[in-house]
């Protein structure tokens, strides 16, 4: 119970017993130590779940801590609910909701049954080339170089373009694209925040008519196609499902390919071992992907009920912190370590009917990426007397790595 101290000044609904009660900030208890992953993981230490003031966004609700609970709550949507979750009705107006991460079953396995087909194994093989060619692009400039930025020069444009080329939308709309990307992931204000909100789905909302009118790639064809029962789906759940597109891999792809470059810059020897094994890339990214699990996930209590003993209210928020899932010890032996031996399902893209439909796309994004760096440069380390910098809202990022390399023999 070390890692929950007692509360001190935060108001806690009557039906959480006090020894639940966690006066902190999860933002904030994850920011202590120099590894955000390290610090948090304290929680294992205290109650499986709890009662935080502050979960995300300064709200408070309960944190369930447990791979096997979390994957629990994934499984039931009659008591842990996804509607209008993710915020955005409060800052583009009531009715608006991304699709279908707002939605609960049926309606939501309707709209997922319109979007799977584009996002199997077998769709996204499709777009090796035009993710490689991102890769090469982004890399050429610095190629010439020995070292860069990694965060600013690689990390973040890199699943932008790609969204761009899926969408058949101006690279030279990346600026803005990427100005949206920070206000509405990490405004300081909520002003900003909105703002941001509302520049994307202004562009969006222009975007769907010219589509309508002339459709860019053979993904929009099918989307643009979709049905809903026996009606064309609408202008609002088409502007639902490409906010959703937007928001649902920038920040995460960007954020756990910049914790594999850290840790392989800390690792010569795995970072040689990959090199010289390619095979073992794919392995390596799901090794990676439970080790640095970036996102938590909220459900809101739909009803009252009791889970694992513990009083839920309907209306209380339920948080699944993915990182305490993918490090549970409970779950897996060393959990901090990188094993590439390693079996399990991790929870990286969650479970159940809200299973990441772009879970495939994002394994393959970080897959090549890593191909392409491993095979252009050696011995990449983080540059001398440069620190790291991070941060744990609303996702785990890094901010800042500057690298430094040798270039790799022909």
């Amino acid at each position: 119970m070390s890692a929950i101290p007692p509360a001190a000044g935060a108001v806690f609904p009557d039906h959480v017993p006090p020894e639940l009660r966690w006066d902190h900030s999860l933002r904030d208890f994850a920011l202590e130590l120099d590894d955000p992953f390290m610090a948090v993981c304290r929680l294992h230490e205290g109650p499986d779940i709890f009662y935080a003031r502050d979960i995300s966004q300064e709200r408070p609700g309960w944190v369930i801590t447990r791979h096997a609970l979390q994957n629990q709550a994934f499984l039931d949507h009659e008591h842990f609910s996804s509607k209008g979750n993710s915020g955005l009705d409060q800052m583009l107006g009531a009715g608006f909701r991304l699709i279908p991460i707002d939605c609960d079953p049926p309606e939501q396995t309707a709209y997922r049954m319109m979007i799977n087909p584009l996002f199997t194994p077998r769709a996204v093989e499709a777009l090796d080339a035009p993710v490689a060619a991102t890769c090469d692009r982004l890399i050429a400039q610095f190629d010439d170089r020995d070292g860069c930025e990694f965060i600013e020069d690689f990390a973040i444009p890199f699943p932008s373009y790609i969204f761009l080329s899926l969408f058949g939308m101006p690279v030279e709309e990346a600026p803005q694209f990427l100005e949206w990307e920070a206000g509405l992931l990490r405004g300081r204000t909520i002003e900003e925040r909105v703002a941001a909100a509302r520049g994307v789905k202004d562009y969006l909302q222009g975007f769907i008519a010219q589509q309508r009118v002339r459709p860019t790639t053979e993904l929009l064809k099918v989307i643009l196609q979709a049905k809903s029962g026996d009606r064309p789906i609408s202008d609002e759940e088409l502007l639902g499902m490409l906010y959703t597109f937007y928001v649902g891999g920038l920040d995460t792809v960007s954020s756990t390919l910049g914790w594999i470059m850290r840790h392989l810059a800390l690792d010569p020897e795995l970072q040689q071992r990959l090199r010289a094994n390619p095979d073992l890339i794919p392995r390596a990214i799901e090794e990676f992907a439970r080790a640095y699990s970036v996102v938590s996930t909220v459900r809101r209590v739909a009803q009252d009920f009791t889970f694992h003993g513990v009083e839920m209210r309907e209306g209380d928020l339920a948080l699944m912190p993915l990182f305490l899932a993918g490090r549970d010890p409970r779950m897996w032996d060393s959990p901090h370590e990188i094993d590439l031996d390693r079996r399990g399902n991790a929870l990286t893209f969650a479970s159940g009917p809200h299973i990441c439909v772009g879970r495939f796309l994002a394994r393959r994004e970080l897959r090549i990426a890593l191909e392409r760096i491993l095979g252009r440069f050696e011995n990449i380390r983080i540059r001398p007397g440069e620190s790291y910098s991070y941060h744990t809202s609303p996702v785990y990022g890094v901010d800042r790595l500057a690298l430094t390399w040798s270039r790799a023999a022909p």
